[in-house]
């Protein structure tokens, strides 16, 4: 199984000049907890969660903060071609909760998150479940 049969395509990104502010609206809104961000060429330079962003109001309350002052700049990224399990154990090694799915000129197609990799594991096991009764019955 590949990620681009389980990541979710036209992701919601913020561009690095956005106030944080509105990034965790767009996340409240969007019941997301990362966000890629992109520079104004529409490229991937960063990903922010939410966790930075809310850091960021109880630190600077009243001051305007852009994405680009509190994003993570080294982002690991997917591609649509790698498989699931490799994405998952990317997300393990860097103890991440998602990916942003990029093509080969770091445009954002998708992201895959942990939820999707769970809901990838919980299909192929009531797959196997299926046929190992099928087998049974038979």
């Amino acid at each position: 199984m590949l990620v681009r049969d389980r990541m979710s395509a036209h992701p919601v990104t913020v561009r690095t000049d956005a106030d944080y502010k509105s990034a965790l609206k767009l996340m409240n809104e969007s019941g997301l907890h990362h966000l890629p961000v992109l520079d104004a060429s529409k490229r991937l330079v960063g990903i922010v969660a939410e966790r930075d962003l809310l850091l960021a109001a109880s630190q600077h309350l009243q001051s305007v903060i852009e994405i680009g002052e509190v994003m993570h700049r080294d982002v690991v990224t997917a591609t649509r071609d790698m498989p699931v399990a490799e994405a998952a154990a990317l997300m393990l090694n860097h103890r991440i909760g998602g990916l942003p799915v990029v093509d080969a000129r770091q445009n954002v197609v998708g992201v895959i998150t942990e939820t999707d990799v769970l809901r990838a594991f919980v299909a192929m096991q009531a797959a196997q479940d299926r046929s190992t009764a099928a087998r049974s019955a038979g």
